[in-house]
């Protein structure tokens, strides 16, 4: 089972985390899922892109990122999904493009 690495501007006063690891263990019991960030300043997406691109060499081939930092919470916003060395999964707001471009994902 592929390693989660969860990033997120919950914060750690709430439940929210707590709440999305609780999904994820239903959902792929036995991932290990590892906090990369969560106090990170709320719907900053430049901190958070910024957060994300810095810890990518250091995550290993073929793990999950699941990034959540969205300024557009509650709208019609799409989720994204990227493929290649590591799976990036986030919203659709650029969010994940600095990380996916280091990685070499072109599109």
């Amino acid at each position: 089972m592929r390693p989660v690495y969860f990033l997120s501007d919950f914060g750690l006063e709430d439940p929210y985390v707590a709440v999305v690891k609780a999904v994820l263990a239903e959902r792929a019991p036995g991932a290990a899922v590892v906090d990369l960030a969560h106090a990170l300043p709320p719907q900053d997406l430049r901190r958070a892109a910024y957060a994300l691109f810095e810890a990518l060499p250091y995550l290993p081939e073929g793990a999950v990122v699941l990034a959540v930092v969205d300024p557009g919470v509650g709208t019609a916003r799409r989720a994204v999904a990227a493929l290649g060395r590591w799976t990036y999964v986030g919203p659709d707001n650029g969010l994940l493009l600095p990380a996916a471009e280091r990685a070499g994902i072109a599109e």
